[in-house]
């Protein structure tokens, strides 16, 4: 119940501006791991060498980009304070390309799921919820998945979808097994939760 889809949540126009940067873009991150006191790894940068574009670079390439994304998270505000009676605050924008045998183990956006450091930080605290826009689906595999509430599925081109960052709601995404998968992730950190009676 708390992991929510709005199917063709872009318009045409913001879908196809998207989709035509994410398969040209040519210009992404470069970022390092990070660890913790313990020596655990919260965030490993070579899962993503090659393949994130966030702000910075968004900005250097193409700045209209960057209001096209603003302009969906002011729409999609609205649904996440509604759903989770939150007032949040959104990140800022990203691009992911996800080629042939890329995939994602499952884990939490906001915090370790397992060993000795399970429940602590990652290197993302502020992750309450997390969002994505998809740009495409013409491609196989690639699925997003939630092991502990046993779902699976294919998220479906210009859909948005948000659910809790924290080990609970704990997804991954299957390898891709042909063509490339595009998705512009972002999260929402909780500002205040509202009166139930607001």
């Amino acid at each position: 119940d708390m992991i929510v889809e709005l199917e063709n949540f872009m318009t045409i126009e913001e879908h196809n501006y998207l989709l035509n940067f994410a398969k040209n873009n040519r210009s992404w991150d470069y970022t390092e791991s990070k660890v913790n006191e313990n020596g655990t790894v919260i965030y490993d940068s070579n899962i993503w060498a090659e393949r994130v574009a966030t702000f910075h670079t968004l900005k250097k390439t193409d700045e209209k980009i960057i209001d096209i994304i603003y302009g969906m998270f002011d729409r999609l505000k609205v649904e996440v304070d509604k759903f989770y009676n939150v007032d949040a605050k959104a990140t800022s924008p990203a691009v992911v390309r996800w080629r042939v045998g890329d995939r994602q183990e499952p884990h939490a956006d906001k915090e370790l799921h397992y060993g000795p450091d399970k429940g602590k930080p990652n290197a993302f605290p502020w992750y309450d919820i997390a969002s994505i826009f998809y740009i495409n689906d013409d491609y196989e595999g690639g699925e997003l998945y939630f092991p502990l509430q046993g779902i699976e599925f294919k998220p479906k081109a210009r859909a948005a979808y948000f659910f809790p960052g924290d080990m609970n709601f704990i997804h991954g995404v299957r390898p891709v097994l042909n063509g490339c998968r595009y998705t512009s992730p972002f999260f929402w950190s909780i500002r205040s939760h509202k009166d139930k009676n607001e």
